[in-house]
């Protein structure tokens, strides 16, 4: 009865694998993917991530490693929804920029990149494209982008839009719970910012290196020699979890709503 126990578990964990890798474009044919399209999958996401420093305690691609992650839970979500290759680099700040490994865009750049993108996905049928990141510096240029493509490509029937909630809306109430309980709720390398990774790569973390940056302006102020703002000590994967459940369904929620406005 185990091993029959333990071989259904293993074919279940098989399926749930191969479901999500058939939500990411490059894991699909050409003719594949114009299949999927014919059937309804008619929106993509546009998902980007960044490479950056944030300290000696997590890699530089933490924020590709949860973008995959939070990417492929909200179109499970969505449903009929796809997910265009993400693209692993972002406008960062100057001071970044000094810790090997930080890889940043001018603004420009990542715009233009953005605007090929959201170009091809319409080439290849989509109707609907969503454009999210996980990244602080990447939200107002996507935010200006999507505005003026929506108002471009509408008449062609293709429409653009930028959610925002699953990073900003998501990112001050999981400081609001972090502060609840008397600790430091923000940061780069901070305790949501080191928990999340942990929850989505485990080893993507170096947890024996933690160690609390600066904390003033509760972990959002400058940071420190290390390349932290915030303290991490406190983090744990479970945390984690939380924080993400909570930025997906507040993404899901947004683009749906999104959705049914502009389709009815």
């Amino acid at each position: 009865m185990r091993k029959l126990i333990s071989i259904c578990l293993l074919a279940l964990l098989v399926c749930s694998r191969l479901h999500a890798q058939q939500l990411f474009m490059e894991d699909l044919t050409s003719r594949e993917l114009a299949a999927r399209i014919r059937a309804g999958a008619q929106t993509v996401l546009i998902f980007s991530g960044g490479t950056e420093a944030s300290g000696p305690h997590l890699v530089l691609g933490k924020h590709n490693y949860r973008v995959r992650r939070y990417a492929a839970q909200i179109a499970d979500s969505l449903g009929n929804t796809l997910i265009a290759p993400i693209l692993p680099f972002a406008p960062n700040h100057p001071v970044l920029e000094r810790f090997p490994g930080t890889i940043s865009l001018s603004d420009q750049t990542f715009t233009s990149v953005h605007e090929d993108l959201v170009r091809s996905m319409v080439m290849a049928g989509f109707r609907y494209i969503v454009l999210l990141s996980d990244h602080f510096n990447s939200q107002q240029p996507l935010k200006i982008l999507a505005a003026r493509l929506d108002s471009t490509l509408q008449p062609k029937g293709v429409r653009v839009f930028f959610s925002s909630d699953g990073y900003a809306k998501a990112r001050t109430q999981i400081e609001a719970m972090i502060a609840a309980r008397g600790q430091v709720p923000g940061g780069h390398g901070g305790l949501w910012d080191a928990a999340e990774t942990w929850a989505a790569t485990p080893a993507a973390v170096r947890h024996a290196y933690f160690a609390s940056g600066d904390t003033t302006k509760g972990g959002n102020g400058p940071l420190d020699a290390a390349g932290v703002s915030g303290d991490p000590c406190m983090a744990t994967p479970e945390q984690g979890q939380l924080f993400g459940r909570l930025r997906v369904q507040l993404a899901v929620a947004e683009i749906r709503a999104w959705l049914i406005k502009i389709k009815n």
